[in-house]
């Protein structure tokens, strides 16, 4: 997405826009021997242009945002730092901080549920450069041979584009909330992702509940991983490698193991308990593909961000945390497939409740997690 901050009272037509990348989103360290998380929202400039500053600080939380237009006037400044640099800003600005706080090895870190946007600050360009919003001069830009130092944009594809939310399959009107990544059809028994070229249709299983009062159903990622580094084939051997207090089981030897994480956002100390608590339930429930009438909590996260949790889920689940901690950058987890579970909670007062699972998820938490 494209958005701009608005001039003070300037005419946009005088307006020369720079753009900023802003990154929201979940920082998880596993330093020392624990798991740190960190929720940030940060800024950096996406141009090299040493006279405006580099973050635009607390402007995109406390102005109000618009999005661009190919309508609009103004000249807009190139993007020409790549948004792979601003993750590695972020990185560099992460390991910074945490050194000055701790002097803990950081042996892995994931950005999780991030999301990247261009945010164009106004400035105008006179005998000095002026910051629109402030109306104060920031300085003034050197010139060239051809008295023009800016690498100007074309915005004409910058629009905002949109999708009927009709079933590509049978027509049908799909369903969902407005943060929904994962829409709903009835008619067909099918869910569907938005991509580029339209409408994904996606592999899903529900987890059924005999009784549809006052059940909701939230949505899971289930994840089958392929572990080099460590020798993890099994259920049997995660409960091994993970020190977990369990009595191994002789099916366990032959039982498949899958990692879980939650396909909503959540706070940081949430998501790491529930993609724990999932992982070592294995919950083993026949599945229906049939849709029930109940609600269907919205879809938040992204099944590329939930592998992004992977070591992490790993890190959170081991006891000889001290063994397993410096082998995180060897090892080397990738997928064989992914599955979203829809699982049945049962709402009583504050609580959603998983009756089989026997945990607990408190309405506020999964409320704010749509903030995130």
């Amino acid at each position: 997405m494209r958005y701009y901050l608005s001039p003070s009272d300037a005419p946009l037509k005088d307006i020369t826009f720079v753009p900023y990348w802003r990154f929201k989103g979940t920082v998880f360290s596993c330093k020392g021997y624990k798991i740190d998380h960190r929720i940030i929202d940060t800024s950096f400039i996406a141009s090299p242009l040493q006279l405006l500053p580099r973050s635009l600080g607390l402007r995109p939380q406390a102005l109000k945002l618009k999005f661009v237009s190919p309508e609009m006037e103004g000249q807009f400044i190139k993007r020409q730092i790549p948004f792979k640099s601003v993750i590695s800003f972020v990185e560099k600005q992460m390991h910074a901080t945490t050194k000055s706080a701790n002097k803990n090895t950081i042996y892995h870190q994931a950005f999780i549920g991030e999301t990247l946007s261009i945010i164009y600050t106004p400035i105008l360009i006179r005998d000095k450069v002026y910051d629109a919003i402030l109306n104060r001069p920031i300085g003034t830009f050197p010139k060239n041979e051809d008295n023009n130092p800016l690498p100007f944009d074309q915005h004409q594809n910058w629009q905002t584009t949109f999708i009927p939310t009709l079933c590509p399959y049978c027509g049908w009107d799909l369903e969902g909330e407005k943060d929904s990544l994962v829409l709903l059809c009835r008619n067909c028994n099918s869910l569907w992702r938005s991509s580029k070229s339209g409408f994904q249709k996606l592999d899903f299983a529900i987890i059924s509940n005999n009784d549809d009062d006052n059940v909701f159903y939230l949505p899971f990622w289930r994840m089958k991983p392929q572990i080099e580094g460590l020798q993890i084939q099994s259920y049997a051997d995660l409960v091994r490698v993970a020190n977990l207090p369990k009595a191994i089981k002789k099916e366990w030897e032959e039982r498949k193991f899958f990692f879980w994480a939650p396909a909503f956002k959540v706070k940081p100390n949430l998501f790491l308990r529930l993609a724990r608590q999932m992982t070592i339930f294995q919950p083993q429930e026949q599945f229906v593909k049939s849709p029930p009438r109940s609600i269907f909590y919205p879809v938040t996260l992204p099944a590329s961000e939930a592998t992004e949790s992977l070591k992490v889920t790993l890190a959170n689940l081991v006891n000889a945390k001290r063994k397993i901690f410096p082998l995180l950058s060897e090892i080397d987890i990738t997928l064989n497939g992914i599955l979203l579970v829809y699982f049945p909670f049962i709402l009583k007062g504050s609580e959603f409740i998983q009756p089989s699972l026997q945990f607990s998820i408190n309405k506020n938490s999964l409320y704010f997690g749509r903030n995130l």
